[in-house]
């Protein structure tokens, strides 16, 4: 009996000591795309009056949360809505291809699609000290003009993050879009959620990866999931 105790005993403290990944999504402070829903370029590197607002609340909306990785879409919204939290913190975030947006287009059709690689990325001068690229491949876009290829650079990123990341004890920060953040968080949960997943402009997503690999969603836009 007393072997029956201690292998109990033993597996207990083995779960306790189990690793925990905590994964968190921000979306993008809204721009005035999103307010006209007009997506120019100029619109899209351009924060709305309350977008300027909630930029300037992510730090505090972050306090108290310490990050392994940030990791941020190329796109200059992402970039700019983190910003404040990387001079605050006196860190850099890594620059992924791979959760830039995509998906919009849910009618044009590919038979044989392939991701590939498109235009280089360039760091803004006075954003270089804040922003680095994971490794050499991440410096190019992909083309994802396509719902196909969209799809295809999500499954690419889903798999960095479960490649890099399970089964360690870090907390990581994607800083990315509406279309891809919605598509990654899915993907990651082995179960769907109650409801579909809109991740709402600078509102912040959590989910937690238990022992046996599996995601759970613990809060989504900043609430609380039951």
């Amino acid at each position: 009996m007393r072997w029956l105790v201690v292998a109990v005993l033993l597996l207990v403290w083995s779960g306790a000591q189990a690793e925990t990944l905590d994964l968190y999504f921000l979306r993008h402070a809204q721009t005035m795309a999103n307010v006209t829903r007009t997506y120019t370029e100029e619109n899209q590197q351009t924060f709305s009056r309350w977008g300027r607002d909630q930029v300037e609340a992510v730090p505090e909306k972050l306090a108290g949360i310490e990050f392994d990785v940030v990791i941020v879409s190329p796109a200059w919204r992402t970039q700019h809505t983190i910003l404040p939290v990387l001079q605050e913190r006196g860190i850099q975030a890594e620059i992924w291809p791979e959760i830039y947006e995509c998906c919009w287009d849910r009618e044009t059709e590919e038979d044989e699609p392939a991701l590939v690689q498109g235009e280089r990325i360039v760091i803004e001068e006075d954003l270089q000290d804040h922003f680095q690229f994971r490794d050499d491949e991440s410096v190019y876009m992909y083309d994802v003009d396509t719902p196909a290829r969209g799809e295809l650079m999500v499954e690419r990123a889903v798999d960095l993050v479960r490649t890099r990341f399970s089964g360690t004890d870090k907390t990581i920060l994607l800083v990315s879009h509406y279309h891809t953040g919605a598509r990654i968080l899915t993907a990651l949960l082995d179960e769907p959620p109650d409801r579909p997943i809109r991740p709402a402009n600078a509102r912040l997503t959590h989910l937690q990866q238990d022992p046996d690999g599996r995601f759970r969603l613990l809060r989504l836009n900043d609430q609380t999931v039951e």
